[in-house]
């Protein structure tokens, strides 16, 4: 019978729980006025903004922010705000978790 494969155990690599946020971000992101104030902004920019620049025309489903806001970013400055697919902003911010710096 087979048996299941051990788990090995990696010192090295930080432990993170899965939809994890700081407490000052999750309460912005959760608030009824960001809620509305995405809304509007996804209406205004319907497309995403990487997937233009490489020629491709791509519905936006997140409205996100240039400059994250643990990092200082501004959360309601339209300038600081770009609309993303979920694929564009999934590979953003996972390069900003582990600390890669937009170009």
């Amino acid at each position: 019978m087979p048996t299941a494969p051990k788990k090995v155990n990696r010192p090295w690599v930080t432990k993170r729980k899965p939809f994890e946020m700081s407490t000052p971000t999750r309460k912005v992101y959760q608030s009824y006025k960001w809620r509305v104030f995405s809304k509007r902004y996804k209406e205004n920019n319907p497309l995403c903004v990487k997937c233009e620049a490489k020629g491709l025309t791509t519905a936006a489903a997140v409205t996100d922010h240039i400059v994250r806001v643990a990092d200082g970013g501004s959360v309601f400055d339209e300038t600081n705000l770009q609309s993303l697919c979920e694929s564009c902003h999934n590979s953003k911010s996972g390069k900003e978790a582990h600390g890669y710096k937009e170009k």
